[in-house]
């Protein structure tokens, strides 16, 4: 009896322990809104590293293992997005404002609205993917410069190469359907661009 209710004392501090660090986690990262991302995707990163042999051993740990799991990947998304974004900030506003404007005008209509021209597209498209391996090379150098760990490069690139890659594809779409007659790098061109990096 006595035991069991030690060890249920030990495991009562460690989920208490676990439960600090992970609100802790998240008040540091808001002191520096700008790197809060960074830092929770490399220390949720390094808590997962660490307890995933103990993870499989008690059961207690693995809820926290796995909400570390689910931080990790919210904080890798929020992210990469930032980063996409930032690079590619024009073609995403380019696609928002066809979007925005689906829900009031037909598509027949978009192209003749102001700032949304075939001529607007080709002008923005040429701006943007003329130096698109630039562009691609300067979120793989962001992306490196703020990581601290290294380790944690190959997989936020990979996943970084995969969310641009769907966000083109959606813009791929998007100009197919409301430009028929306009040609723009296939998504497979891309694909083998980004595959070359």
């Amino acid at each position: 009896m006595y035991v069991y209710i030690t060890e249920n004392i030990h495991i009562a501090n460690i989920v208490w322990q676990v439960s600090v660090m992970f609100a802790t986690l998240e008040k540091l990262a808001q002191t520096d809104p700008k790197y809060a991302d960074i830092f929770l995707l490399e220390n949720y990163a390094a808590f997962q590293n660490s307890l995933y042999d103990l993870a499989n051993v008690v059961p207690t740990l693995a809820k926290f293992y796995h909400q570390a799991s689910e931080a990790y990947e919210q904080a890798c998304t929020r992210h990469i997005s930032m980063i996409i974004y930032y690079q590619f900030e024009r073609l995403f506003q380019f696609a928002r404002k066809i979007e925005d404007l689906m829900f009031t005008i037909s598509a027949e209509e978009i192209p003749f609205q102001l700032g949304l021209s075939k001529m607007d597209l080709r002008k923005m498209l040429k701006s943007i993917l003329s130096g698109v391996d630039k562009s691609i090379a300067a979120m793989y150098k962001k992306l490196q410069k703020n990581l601290t760990s290294e380790e944690l490069l190959p997989s936020l690139w990979d996943k970084c190469k995969k969310e641009f890659l769907d966000k083109y594809d959606s813009f791929a779409q998007l100009v197919a359907k409301i430009y028929p007659t306009e040609t723009i790098p296939s998504v497979s061109e891309i694909r083998d661009l980004l595959a070359s990096m």
